[in-house]
């Protein structure tokens, strides 16, 4: 009881001496000093029973710990502001000015001067016209030599629906006044007919004519880089970023290609196919040859007395047994066909082994000439190199992929999967066959397919 009136004595001198303003120094120096007691119970309960009951202080509010380590960061860093995804710019396509003027030199080494813009062509070339309705230019073309369901099939219509109601001149040398008639601000003669003058006869009256010629991808590079100089503009783009992916392609097969040996290199047998004939092909300086050889193939003429031949024997072609045939044109499947029934030819090792194909068309043949020649490099590969082509990721559906971003780029048509499996098939836009012996018809469909 003693200690316990000491204690509250104490602490009510404490108080005391703090309210009558006793110096801060003096009431630390009493607090720090040490207190006889016997426990810390002991003390807290002197307390509690000197002071008066106190109210219980409200809860006080669970601290909110806020997650500082972004503001630590960016008090050591200045927090970076967000960067918008930059959109590649596109490139400005500048509009062919009225009063251009451009001199060309065309594939028979003449300067041929070309004034203002060209709209209007007359083309005589069959092969350089479906290039037009694929690269979206069909408006431009007011006359052709031909125009049948032959020339103009229907995949040509797909891409420009017009494409039948092109004027035909009824040939590859229309007059000069059937020219003159249509007003054409250039004419794209046939090859056969420049030793003949007439690409002069077509310019002394006034009316720029050129010689466009290709048989192998180099020279089409040439021929289409030259067309997008005389058309200019968005035309101009499309045929050099076709040029760009010709020489990409070239490069892209090659190099898969280039380490195989002579021994890893089957022969292939290219069958024409624009008749209904099994021995009419394409010479060692075709295209064909080109894409036989990048693809990783020799070609079968290569191995003959005249390299060149268009037409061999059946004798020559059962004695080199060729390992692959690709057979194209209206009648490859007819050909197949009888490949696959005839006594000799049933007998080749392509044919035994299951290794004779059809070959895709579209606005014209995949392995002949056009921008769609830019599709045969992978599908050769396929067919002569299947291993090789699988390793590098091509089959059929990266082919289909490939073809549907082409012609959207090139003309803006949006083929489907379906469509262009048709296409691969050597079908018609619809997927139907088409008899190549009747009139007017376009490719077939039938045979083999890689892949």
């Amino acid at each position: 009881m003693k200690k316990t009136l000491a204690i509250l004595l104490t602490l009510a001198m404490l108080l005391s001496m703090a309210a009558c303003g006793s110096g801060a120094q003096s009431a630390a120096s009493a607090a720090s000093e040490p207190a006889a007691v016997s426990s810390v119970e002991e003390v807290s309960a002197a307390v509690s029973a000197a002071e008066p009951e106190a109210e219980e202080p409200a809860a006080a509010e669970e601290p909110v710990v806020e997650d500082t380590s972004d503001q630590e960061a960016s008090a050591e860093e200045p927090e970076e502001e967000p960067v918008e995804e930059e959109v590649p710019e596109v490139e400005e396509i500048p509009e062919v000015p009225e009063d251009r003027i451009i001199t060309v030199t065309d594939m028979s080494g003449d300067e041929v001067t070309i004034e203002g813009r060209v709209e209007h062509i007359v083309n005589l070339w069959p092969a350089g016209t479906s290039s037009f309705f694929v690269m979206g230019a069909g408006d431009l073309v007011a006359g052709m030599a031909v125009n049948n369901a032959g020339v103009i099939n229907s995949w040509a219509k797909t891409f420009y629906p017009a494409a039948g109601d092109v004027p035909a001149m009824g040939g590859t040398t229309p007059s000069i006044e059937e020219l003159m008639a249509l007003d054409p601000d250039l004419v794209i003669v046939h090859p056969m007919t420049v030793s003949t003058g007439y690409a002069q006869q077509i310019r002394d009256a006034g009316i720029p004519a050129v010689n466009i010629n290709f048989s192998n991808y180099d020279s089409m590079i040439t021929a289409y880089t030259m067309i997008g100089e005389i058309l200019g503009g968005v035309y101009q783009v499309r045929l050099q970023k076709w040029c760009d992916m010709i020489a990409e392609k070239q490069a892209e097969i090659e190099a898969v290609t280039a380490s195989l040996s002579e021994e890893d290199r089957p022969v292939v047998y290219y069958i024409a196919g624009q008749a209904d004939s099994l021995t009419t092909t394409m010479g060692s300086n075709s295209i064909c040859a080109d894409w036989t050889a990048l693809a990783g193939g020799v070609y079968a003429t290569t191995l003959m007395d005249d390299p060149t031949a268009t037409e061999v024997t059946a004798e020559e072609l059962l004695a080199i047994d060729p390992d692959v045939i690709i057979v194209g044109g209206t009648y490859q499947h007819k050909l197949v066909e009888e490949l696959q029934t005839t006594d000799g030819w049933k007998e080749l090792s392509a044919v035994e082994n299951g290794r004779v194909y059809t070959n895709p068309y579209g606005a014209f043949a995949w392995d002949r000439f056009g921008l769609e020649s830019y599709f045969q490099m992978d599908y050769a590969l396929l067919c002569i190199q299947p291993e090789l082509a699988a390793e590098n990721g091509i089959d059929r559906a990266s082919i289909t992929q490939e073809v549907m971003d082409f012609y959207k780029m090139m003309n803006g048509t949006e083929l489907t999967e379906e469509q262009v499996g048709y296409m691969i098939d050597g079908l018609e836009p619809d997927g139907t066959e088409v008899d190549p012996d009747a009139a007017g018809a376009g490719m077939g469909q039938g045979g083999g397919r890689p892949g």
